[in-house]
């Protein structure tokens, strides 16, 4: 996924924090636009540049894994050491919550995980009761 849009964006919102009752369901586009309006067509972005307020929405991402946070140490002038806050789009997480994996829904790629006994021992079971209930009458 080169770069996430709104509409990505938005469904994984919708899957993740309102989902959770962290966010209502009509603030959903606003806030995906929000956000991206900061990272633009890039994957992380300076701490420094968001509002108060919008990193309450950026730690809220963060603690769904839509976002995380990264931390860099560097010296500037005279030797003093300045900490470098930055923000990442997880783009992976971002795809799954919006419910697309490796081009499929995500309930279809959840299926694909299942091992094949798990199917034939839901079917021996099903036979097994049909069985039992004609065997009855």
């Amino acid at each position: 996924m080169a770069v996430v849009t709104i509409e990505e964006m938005s469904e994984a919102i919708r899957r993740t924090l309102v989902v959770h009752g962290k966010l209502g369901s009509e603030a959903v586009e606003k806030v995906a636009l929000q956000v991206l309006s900061y990272f633009g067509a890039e994957e992380s972005i300076l701490d420094n540049g968001i509002s108060p307020e919008d990193r309450d929405i950026f730690y809220q991402l963060e603690d769904e894994g839509l976002l995380s946070s990264e931390e860099e140490d560097t010296t500037v002038e005279k030797g003093k050491s300045w900490r470098i806050h930055y923000w990442v789009l997880n783009k992976t997480a971002i795809e799954t919550a919006a419910g697309k994996v490796e081009g499929k829904s995500r309930s279809d790629a959840l299926y694909e995980h299942l091992p094949a006994e798990d199917w034939v021992r839901a079917n021996k079971e099903e036979t097994s009761e049909k069985s039992k209930h004609q065997g009855a009458h």
